[in-house]
């Protein structure tokens, strides 16, 4: 029979021995949350793929400082007229060269068209990837450089893909000098996104998300839970809005694109293009979705 003294002993080892593989585990987990936050929230920076003047002859190399202090870089297309602008915003883990093909085809029908990088992209200052948060800054410089140089917010149009998109929209919510915008393949909820597609990025099982979650904000100030563009799309109004959203939308469910149309109102016109995946509509099909950008720019902007 087992003495009372060496029973104690035993339930001491076991109680150890559980929390030493508790305390293991929970620093296993911590580090590993904190190694993927840093991972997927860290900058994208890259050269560019594409010649600019492949664009326009007229490539002119263009950046700008924001107001906390980040160097954007890109390249404006003007032409002689300088009638109006159009601001082509991309998207998460892209850059302005992936747009090249619609900056050239819009300036071929007489836009000045500007390209170029969100911070912690392509060529712009490294950054976190703060998924719109802090990159709605970066749309406050291009509109201060675009008035500056002669351009009134009515003739300036904006193009934004996926985060592009969802930042503007969350900008102009608070920004009326955001006038008239051209919204492909826009995220309407972050965290309903991020709950069921976050796995896929860190390649983890679901339940690391609260952990990857809580390290990008309390280590990286990379906060997600707010990032709800559909209730910034309730403040649109009356101006000008065309989203465009594929059906077979693999990465943002078509049904975020409806609840947008539907909280931004009457003045919002939407296409719902069958077959078609994530911000792939102008490749797909570059001469109608340049003529349908085209028509909807010449109907909503000033001259």
């Amino acid at each position: 029979m087992e003495s009372p003294f060496h029973s104690v002993c035993r339930s001491r080892l076991i109680r150890r021995l559980v929390l030493g593989i508790g305390s293991v585990a929970g620093l296993a987990y911590l580090g590993i949350s904190l190694f993927s936050a840093d991972v997927l929230t860290r900058s994208h920076n890259r050269g560019a793929s594409v010649d600019p003047l492949a664009v326009s002859a007229e490539a002119t190399a263009w950046s700008v400082k924001t107001e906390d202090g980040v160097t954007l870089r890109g390249w404006y297309h003007p032409t002689p007229e300088r009638r109006q602008l159009v601001v082509i915003v991309h998207g998460l883990w892209s850059s302005w060269d992936e747009m090249a093909g619609l900056g050239r085809d819009l300036h071929e029908r007489g836009y000045d068209v500007l390209l170029f990088d969100l911070r912690g992209h392509g060529q712009s200052d490294p950054s976190r990837v703060f998924m719109g948060r802090r990159e709605r800054s970066d749309l406050r410089a291009v509109l201060k450089w675009a008035e500056s140089g002669g351009f009134s917010a009515d003739r300036i149009g904006w193009v934004g893909f996926s985060m592009g998109a969802s930042t503007l929209l969350m900008e102009a919510a608070q920004n009326s000098r955001i006038r008239v915008a051209v919204l492909d393949s826009a995220f309407g909820n972050l965290p309903e996104l991020l709950d069921g597609q976050l796995s896929q990025h860190s390649h983890l099982p679901r339940w690391f998300n609260p952990g990857i979650l809580a390290a990008a904000r309390l280590a990286y100030g990379v906060r997600t839970d707010d990032l709800i563009p559909i209730r910034s799309a309730k403040s649109w109004g009356s101006r000008p809005l065309l989203l465009i959203h594929g059906e077979a939308d693999m990465t943002v469910p078509v049904r975020q694109a409806r609840l947008l149309a539907s909280a931004a109102g009457p003045t919002c016109r939407t296409v719902v293009l069958p077959g078609i995946d994530h911000v792939k509509a102008y490749e797909s099909d570059p001469e109608n979705y340049v003529s349908a950008v085209d028509a909807f720019f010449r109907r909503n902007l000033s001259r």
